[in-house]
């Protein structure tokens, strides 16, 4: 019998959501999301079981329709369904920044050299970034720059952002607001395509998020949306393939759209990623912040709520980080977070906030930058050099000072990203849509990475990890030499088992001694790389690898 599974999502100001199985049985009416080999197919499915139809999902073969619990057996039994996910929602419960001043001066763009970019005059023009969230409001600042508004929701209100968060991420992407140094946001004139998939109450369902992804897919070329920012998460209860929500960002990654997903902040323990931060192919932002003193690296930290890899099938998450602490933005004032949240009210509509949801939204301002100064590269192409670009931060000795699966390639530098790219392509051999795992195994009491036959990498001993969090000073932010220095692993090994989920027996677990306990929701003591074959599908060739601390030479 297939696993069926349930599947949540909200935004990122929450901690960590574990999801539960559904258990079929009753007469009360539950949502799910069916999927089949078409469209057309799961509609069928549907009709013959007496379903609801409630939504069409093309992008992921899928379809949303409600059926009685008793019912829900049959529909995962028939022949024709590939998967069966519940479609629950979750609760919002954001925090916001300790506010320490009453100054409407923004300085992330400062610390992540945006400032630079801006004299160029490179502002991220006509390039249009869509945000996948709880709605943009209207403001002096983005009049005339949402070029596009489709709400998920259905349910016709006239206040466009009645939660905040949407609002907030879309200020911290591309407020044009002057302040001392510049501008309030990354991308003062990019496009924004607002896409409504939560609620007043900061809730949203796959189904919603999904159909909000879907219309992106449709409209892409119509509005020149170019990047996706999801500053929301889900909770991991299956390999990432088997996630519904993945699968769609894997589709807009192939359309050419850039996919930026925050890391979660449930860190800073090991295995926290969130989903679909935890897809290998999209671009997952962790958070680290400057402490208060803007011009001061050395004292500047990965902060302690930031999603830590490796993920559920071993890859090496987040990529970079970025600034995600007392980040100044705006949120409507009668609205939801921010009646709830007045003492972080900086003055006016400006408030303070914190959480991976804040880096992923100025990842996605710098990511329009690069796309208006190098317009051809592809996702793949975007992604390495933002990694490429990075700096990571190691003590004098070159060894880390935190691990890769804390701060993955290191803190974004928009002016290498963007001004001088490297060439090269991440996700190196692998096909969105189809299944890998990862290098990264737990074994003899720390995360170490592995080669192809389980064997631990040579030259890789200063990127185990026991799972610690420590800062401790006395280190600098570096390019150069790091994971990501001239030549990384780009790639995934490909997975050749079944994509239906079932759990493991004892004869298919593998050496890694990978077992799916805490933050999951798996209860079982089963490894998660059993049952298939190490073959084909990775590289350890391209711009930046795994194999030592040592200088990079341009």
């Amino acid at each position: 019998m297939k696993y069926k599974f349930s599947l949540t999502a909200l935004l990122v100001l929450l901690t960590a959501f574990l999801a539960v199985p559904f258990v079929s049985g009753g007469t009360d009416a539950v949502s799910v999301l069916v999927q089949a080999d078409s469209v057309d197919t799961a509609v069928s499915i549907v009709d013959a079981y007496g379903g609801e139809l409630n939504e069409q999902l093309a992008i992921i073969n899928a379809v949303s329709a409600t059926f009685p619990h008793y019912m829900l057996d049959a529909v995962a039994a028939d022949a024709r369904t590939v998967a069966l996910h519940n479609d629950d929602d979750a609760n919002v419960a954001g925090f916001a920044s300790a506010r320490r001043t009453e100054r409407l001066d923004a300085t992330f763009p400062e610390v992540m050299g945006v400032d630079d970019v801006w004299q160029e005059r490179i502002m991220g023009q006509r390039v249009g970034v869509a945000v996948v969230d709880t709605g943009i409001a209207r403001n002096v600042w983005n009049a005339r720059r949402i070029v596009a508004q489709y709400d998920a929701l259905d349910e016709g209100t006239r206040v466009r952002d009645p939660h905040g968060h949407g609002t907030m991420m879309a200020s911290l992407i591309g407020n044009n607001t002057h302040d001392a140094d510049g501008y309030m946001g990354i991308a003062p004139r990019a496009q924004f395509i607002d896409v409504r998939v939560m609620d007043a109450e900061g809730k949203g369902t796959y189904t919603d998020i999904i159909e909000g992804l879907n219309w992106i897919l449709e409209h892409k070329d119509r509005y020149n949306i170019r990047v996706v920012n999801l500053s929301l998460l889900g909770g991991i209860n299956s390999p990432y393939w088997a996630d519904p929500i993945n699968q769609a960002v894997e589709e807009l990654w192939d359309a050419g759209i850039v996919v930026v997903a925050a890391a979660g902040n449930a860190g800073p323990d090991p295995m926290t990623i969130a989903a679909p931060g935890n897809d290998p192919f999209v671009i997952t932002v962790g958070s680290f912040t400057d402490n208060y003193t803007p011009d001061d690296t050395s004292d500047d930290y990965i902060t302690p709520f930031s999603g830590a890899g490796p993920t559920e099938v071993g890859f090496v998450k987040p990529d970079v980080v970025a600034p995600g602490a007392h980040m100044l933005t705006t949120a409507p004032n009668n609205s939801v977070w921010a009646k709830a949240n007045r003492d972080a009210r900086v003055q006016g509509s400006y408030y303070e906030i914190a959480g991976t949801s804040s880096s992923t939204a100025v990842t996605s301002g710098l990511i329009a930058l690069m796309l208006q100064e190098n317009p051809e590269m592809t996702p793949n192409q975007v992604k390495y050099a933002l990694m490429a670009s990075s700096q990571p931060a190691a003590y004098e000795d070159g060894s880390l000072t935190w691990s890769i699966f804390q701060q993955g390639a290191g803190r974004v530098w928009a002016p290498t990203a963007v001004l001088d790219p490297a060439e090269g392509e991440a996700n190196a051999g692998m096909i969105p849509g189809e299944p890998y795992v990862g290098p990264a195994v737990f074994r003899d009491g720390q995360f170490i990475l592995v080669d192809e036959n389980g064997e631990p990498l040579a030259e890789t001993e200063g990127y185990s990890w026991v799972g610690g969090y420590s800062w401790v000073g006395g280190y600098s932010w570096v390019g150069g030499y790091s994971w990501v220095g001239g030549y990384s692993w780009v790639g995934g090994y490909s997975w050749v088992g079944s994509t239906d989920w079932n759990e493991w027996n004892e004869a298919e677990i593998w050496q890694s001694g990978y077992s799916w306990v805490g933050g999951y929701s798996w209860v079982g003591g089963y490894s998660w790389v059993g049952g298939y074959s190490w073959v084909g599908g990775y590289s350890w060739v391209g711009g930046y690898s795994w194999v030592g601390l040592t200088p990079f030479e341009e």
